[in-house]
């Protein structure tokens, strides 16, 4: 026969901080945090093209050469700064859109990385997916979660 005190002393799911249940206020904090940590990977891997870049003079695709260097920092500085940006957002203010966003840019991030070079970081790929799919869980949820009265 199960009580409350069988309940409490379950052993803990490791699984469940995959997939985290949005219907409660810590499952739909849990999806937002693995949201942004997906969106904060995708800086991370652009601040590793940058060094790659910075000590070899190429990029993930090639040599470059005089202004594509230029370029090339460029567009990763910029796409470092969009990502810190939008993870932060999607943290601090459960933002759905902000997640969705997120999630188009790490499926398309995974679809070029396997396209490039295929069979590695496919464990990586599809964790850095999968947590970009709870942050949009965890945003939609809070979105529809009734909001408590400021003044009460």
């Amino acid at each position: 026969m199960e009580n409350a005190d069988n309940k409490s002393q379950a052993k803990p799911n490791p699984f469940r901080k995959l997939w985290p249940d949005v219907t409660t206020e810590e499952g739909r904090s849990e999806a937002i945090k693995a949201g942004a940590i997906a969106l904060a990977y995708i800086a991370v891997s652009y601040v590793i093209v940058i060094a790659l870049i910075l000590t070899t003079g190429q990029d993930l695709m090639g040599a470059l050469d005089g202004i594509e260097v230029a370029i090339s920092l460029g567009l990763n500085v910029v796409a470092i700064v969009i990502a810190s940006l939008m993870a932060w957002f999607l943290y601090k203010r459960q933002n759905f859109i902000i997640a969705f966003i997120g999630l188009a840019w790490i499926v398309l991030e995974v679809v070029m990385r396997l396209a490039a070079a295929p069979g590695r970081g496919i464990v990586v790929a599809v964790l850095a997916l999968l947590f970009s799919i709870n942050g949009v869980r965890g945003a939609l949820a809070a979105k529809k979660a009734p909001q408590a009265p400021v003044g009460a």
